[in-house]
């Protein structure tokens, strides 16, 4: 596959291109994008991949021109997750969300699925309680659900409270009615708590418009550092919060404190992190962890822990 690039290239006198998931296996992406490097051309290419693409792949991956990617991260409530079947959890949508404001990492976009048939008020409840440690990262795109000819909620739709299918209603626009009675067309319509969905979501899309208009202010000049980051001095951290309109806030950690926070650039378990400083215990981490969770600069799903700014280079 890293031949083709210069195959198009030559052909079509162009560097940019676009490659699709199942262009891009996530089994020896790695050493794809290496071998793209080596052909030392100035590609700008854009890539989907999935929300579990570790940090040294992304690396790799800009390394190769690889510009932007499209991230499969659709919602910030684990338990909505489970529902989409999406394989993945909140915790690890954030953690490739921080790998991505990094310079050395391509630039992200994702979508953030709205009005999904059969959530509920604790789905949205987590959303809005996990956007807050969402901020400092690009913002996602709010998307209203549709439904798909042939995915899984259209085979099933009873499982998700969907009462009728059929063609989506803006198709009568395009087509007679005896053409449109005879077509299975891919976006179809549904009934089915649909009014309900849309009063439910309403506070997460008003939640992610502000969201967007502060990154943007805060983004608005070249080359701005990212909202949360830190500098280390070896044997203490300062961790730099950048806030809107108001006095960025700047956190010192020392020691074992500044060595844990490292430690969690990638998510960690509790059981891993005290097997890491075996004389630490629980009396003294989970202290630490609760501290950090509450000043938005750690985030916590179950025994799992991140943390969440990035190094200022």
């Amino acid at each position: 596959m890293a031949g083709e690039p210069v195959t198009l290239s030559e052909k079509c006198g162009t560097l940019s291109f676009s490659l699709i998931d199942n262009q891009l296996p996530a089994q020896g992406l790695g050493e794809t994008c290496r071998l793209i490097r080596e052909l030392d051309r100035d590609f700008r290419l854009f890539a989907e991949i999935r929300a579990t693409t570790p940090r040294r792949t992304l690396l790799a991956m800009r390394r190769a021109g690889i510009r932007h990617v499209q991230v499969g991260i659709e919602a910030l409530s684990t338990g909505l997750l489970r529902k989409l079947r999406k394989g993945t959890s909140t915790i690890a949508n954030l953690e490739i969300m921080k790998h991505c404001e990094t310079p050395e990492a391509p630039d992200l976009s994702a979508n953030l699925i709205l009005e999904f048939p059969s959530s509920d008020e604790e789905d949205v409840a987590q959303t809005l309680r996990n956007l807050d440690f969402a901020l400092p990262f690009r913002p996602l795109k709010p998307v209203s659900f549709w439904l798909g000819f042939e995915s899984p909620v259209w085979r099933h739709p009873a499982r998700f409270g969907i009462r009728r299918t059929g063609n989506h209603p803006l198709y009568r626009h395009l087509f007679p009615g005896p053409v449109l009675g005879r077509l299975t067309l891919m976006t179809q319509g549904y009934h089915g708590g649909r009014r309900r969905q849309h009063r439910l979501w309403q506070p997460v899309r008003e939640k992610t418009a502000e969201w967007d208009k502060e990154y943007r202010r805060l983004h608005q000049s070249p080359g701005s550092e990212p909202i949360l980051s830190y500098v280390d001095g070896r044997d203490f951290l300062l961790i730099r919060h950048r806030r809107p309109g108001r006095f960025h806030m700047t956190h010192r950690l020392r020691g074992t404190s500044r060595e844990i926070y490292l430690f969690c650039g990638t998510r960690r378990t509790l059981d891993r992190i005290l097997s890491r400083f075996p004389g630490l215990g629980e009396e003294r981490l989970l202290p630490f962890v609760r501290m950090m969770v509450e000043k938005r600069l750690m985030f916590r799903e179950g025994s799992r822990v991140l943390s969440l700014a990035v190094r200022s280079r």
